[in-house]
Order: structure tokens, then C-alpha cells, then sequence
């Protein structure tokens, strides 16, 4: 009887153990598979060279070209005075611009597109990067963030990213003057620390050359502003005067290059909508 005993409880445990399932066998064995935490990108960096390597084939159609010669005509305008490459559009220079994809970028969680722009000149060479956020499409989409002159006269622009603010630094031969921005809604903004601006500067024959007046919200221009600026289309200064609704331009703006006003452009949060020549 033992004997029959000791057989029926082998063949129980020989039962028991066919009931483990075959997966369970095989995860007991094979290791986990661990998951790659997803790269971050970094909330600080500096634009102050080019790197070659990144460049990419020339471009060559002409809607594009056309496009991205508006794009840094905008950038170069937010100087206020006049930017030290403007002649880069009159007729004898503008063939002689070419642009290139360079890399991409990201600013405050928004990604921007960039190219790399070049002039040989006889006596020199110029060389450029533009930042441009491609979904959007106002005159605050783009910013031309490196800048490089090497002929009599060296120039040099570069830039310094922290989290969604950019500061451009301009060097010049004689003075050096930094640009704030900040980079919200996919668009650069004028970034301001004080509450009211009102300075004028730069003689002239009869006034000022230069002169920004408004009140500043949340560090934006907001309400009404009047700008007398360098504009590349008039190629002097101009005196600009409108309302800007969180850093961006809304409802009729005038621009007038020799007193009376020569055409008014209306924005609708800082895109043109219907322009004017009264």
C-alpha cells in the first residue's frame, strides 16, 4: 500500500508543475526591456558661429529666395536705427545673396526653422543665420540671430538664448548695444524691464534721428507708441505710430516718411490685413 501511495503522489506532482504557463517560464528568464528617457533640450545656449558641417545644398528657387529676403529684411529691421548691413538689398548687392537650410532650433518649447545666408563681396564676405518659426505668419516670425562682416570694416551679431528670453549682442567699431526679446506664441517680441519708454537720440538736421514712446504691460509694448525708425523700403527714417495689444501691432498703423501719412497698414494681432494708401 505505501508503495501505491508514494506512486499516486508523483505523478500529482508531476501534474502541478505542467500547469505553469509557458510565458510565465519564458519572462522569468529573459531581462526587461528598460525604456530610453527622452532627450531634453537645452534652455540656454549661444549662436556665435556657423557650423559648417550643418550647411545644407544651395537654394535655388526663386519664391523661396523672395521669401526668405523679406524675412531678413523684417529681422534686420528690428533695430530701430539703421541696421548696419542694409544696403544688402539695393540692386547691385540683392543678386548676390544666397541662402541655404541650416539647422533647427528650439526656443521656449517652439521649434524654429534656420538658414544660412551669404554675400562675397570683392572686398569682403558677409555671412548671416536667420531663425524663422515657419507656422506662423507675421512680421515678428523671424530674427536674424549671427551676423559675420570681415572687410575694412568688421561687423559681428550674436546671440544669447536663457530659457524664452534672447539677447542680441551688436558689435560694432565705435559702440556695442544689445536687443531683448522674448520669444512667445511663436514670435519675437520686444522685451522691455521698465514701465514707460520715451527717448529720443541721434542728431539731425531739424529733431531727432531716432525716438520710441510708450507704455510697457508684462514687460510688451501695449497701447498706443509712436517710433521714428530707419525703414530698409524707404530707406530713411520714418515715423511710425500706432497701438500694440501684448507686444504685438493691432489696428491701423501710420507711416510717415516725409510728414503727412503715406500709407496705413491695418493688423489684426500683429498680422496685416488690408493696407491703405490714403
Amino acid at each position: 500500500m505505501k508503495f501505491i501511495f508514494c506512486l499516486l503522489f508523483l505523478f500529482q506532482m508531476k501534474d502541478c508543475k505542467s500547469e505553469t504557463p509557458a510565458s510565465a517560464k519564458i519572462s522569468a528568464v529573459l531581462p526587461v526591456e528598460l525604456k530610453s528617457a527622452p532627450e531634453k533640450l537645452p534652455d540656454s545656449f549661444v549662436i556665435n558661429s556657423v557650423d559648417l558641417k550643418a550647411i545644407g545644398e544651395k537654394i535655388n528657387d526663386n519664391e523661396k529666395i523672395k521669401e526668405l529676403k523679406g524675412l531678413l529684411k523684417n529681422g534686420l529691421q528690428r533695430e530701430v536705427e539703421r541696421p548696419y548691413m542694409w544696403d544688402i538689398f539695393v540692386a547691385s548687392n540683392d543678386s548676390l545673396l544666397q541662402f541655404y537650410p541650416y539647422k533647427d532650433f528650439t526656443i521656449n518649447n517652439i521649434p524654429f526653422k534656420s538658414y544660412y545666408a551669404k554675400i562675397n563681396y570683392e572686398d569682403g564676405q558677409y555671412q548671416c543665420i536667420l531663425l524663422v518659426n515657419e507656422n506662423e505668419n507675421t512680421p515678428y516670425n523671424s530674427m536674424v540671430v549671427y551676423e559675420d562682416l570681415k572687410s575694412e570694416e568688421n561687423y559681428q551679431r550674436h546671440c544669447e538664448v536663457k530659457g524664452d528670453k534672447v539677447q542680441m549682442v551688436l558689435k560694432r567699431q565705435d559702440t556695442g548695444k544689445n536687443l531683448q526679446f522674448q520669444v512667445k506664441n511663436g514670435a519675437f517680441l520686444d522685451y522691455f524691464d521698465v514701465p514707460v519708454i520715451d527717448k529720443k537720440w541721434g542728431k539731425e538736421k531739424s529733431g531727432y534721428e531716432y525716438q520710441l514712446k510708450g507704455k510697457i504691460s508684462n514687460n510688451l509694448k501695449n497701447g498706443y507708441w509712436i517710433e521714428k525708425k530707419y525703414s530698409i523700403d524707404y530707406n530713411k527714417n520714418i515715423i511710425e505710430d500706432g497701438n500694440y495689444v501684448n507686444g504685438l501691432k493691432d489696428g491701423e498703423w501710420n507711416y510717415s516718411p516725409e510728414g503727412p501719412v503715406d500709407k496705413i497698414e491695418v493688423y489684426k494681432q500683429g498680422k496685416v490685413v488690408k493696407v491703405i494708401y490714403p
